[in-house]
């Protein structure tokens, strides 16, 4: 088990160097040839290329809040998708003969089918009517007690990312269920006299389980990719923001910080993802 982690582990890491040099390499064609810009990658100044982000200084504060407001948005948009998306859809391929994995789809796809920028729009409005300015009452600084205030914040920017994510996590765990389900020998079992529920907690489940854990990362990608949008619309000041700013500025650096952010999130969740289905192969 240990050789398999240290070589994960390698390949995790040669996966990085790939993203970065491949990100490098975007960042020089797209301002470099594209753009018309004079200064090349390897030409830039960092201090004047972090200020362009930071104009405050501070640029190792500024960064790890950045990186912890953007955690509670990904904390609260991935948990609840997996919280719902394997719940629901569970449910959903128990009770297939009555279609619930549409019906429990429904409220989440018609939510997702709205475009999220609009719906990130139209919250960003409300709140400069309510509290005079856009994005959120940034004024009001939470002195005793829990801060409530920010996991409201997060939560409000979350949503729209949960919505579309938890739609495609459902329908994905549902229907690898009911593809087992569909199998000859479940058909087989019902007929011995076995019951349905026992079909398909001790058979149908426990043979899918390989393949619904590796479902569990898929829907990461999305979520923090749709974080540069929800979070530069509720100037919400976040990882996502943080690569809107840069691109808006030319901050080279700015861009590989926020890119390889990203490519460390979901190259780990795919370390964790592999790890745990080669132990669960051992199990079995």
């Amino acid at each position: 088990m240990i050789r398999y982690v240290l070589h994960r582990l390698i390949v995790f890491c040669i996966r990085l160097a790939i993203a970065a040099i491949i990100l490098v390499t975007l960042i020089e064609v797209g301002y470099c040839v594209f753009g018309g810009s004079d200064t090349h990658v390897w030409e830039i100044a960092i201090s004047e290329d972090l200020d362009r982000v930071f104009p405050d200084g501070g640029f190792v504060a500024n960064l790890k809040t950045r990186i912890l407001q953007s955690s509670f948005v990904i904390l609260i948009a991935y948990g609840g998708t997996l919280v719902v998306g394997y719940a629901w859809g569970i449910l959903g391929a128990r009770l297939r003969r009555f279609r619930a994995r549409l019906i429990l789809a429904a409220p989440w796809t018609i939510f997702a089918c709205a475009p999220a920028f609009w719906c990130v729009v139209c919250v960003a409005i409300f709140s400069f009517f309510q509290w005079k300015r856009p994005g959120f009452a940034d004024d009001l600084v939470v002195e005793t007690g829990p801060d409530i205030l920010q996991w409201w914040n997060a939560a409000v920017v979350a949503l729209p990312l949960l919505a579309v994510a938890a739609s495609w996590q459902l329908r994905a765990v549902a229907g690898v269920l009911e593809k087992e389900a569909s199998q000859p020998f479940v058909t087989g079992l019902f007929l011995s006299g076995y019951r349905d529920e026992d079909i398909f907690h001790r058979n149908i489940a426990k043979r899918s389980g390989k393949q619904l854990i590796s479902l569990f990362d898929q829907t990461l990608p999305f979520i923090l990719g749709g974080l540069i949008v929800s979070e530069w619309a509720f100037h919400y000041e976040g990882m996502g923001a943080l690569a809107v700013d840069a691109v808006k500025s030319a901050s080279y650096l700015g861009i590989f910080i926020a890119g390889m952010w990203s490519a460390v999130l979901i190259g780990f969740a795919e370390v964790v993802r592999e790890l745990v289905c080669q132990e669960k192969r051992r199990v079995v």
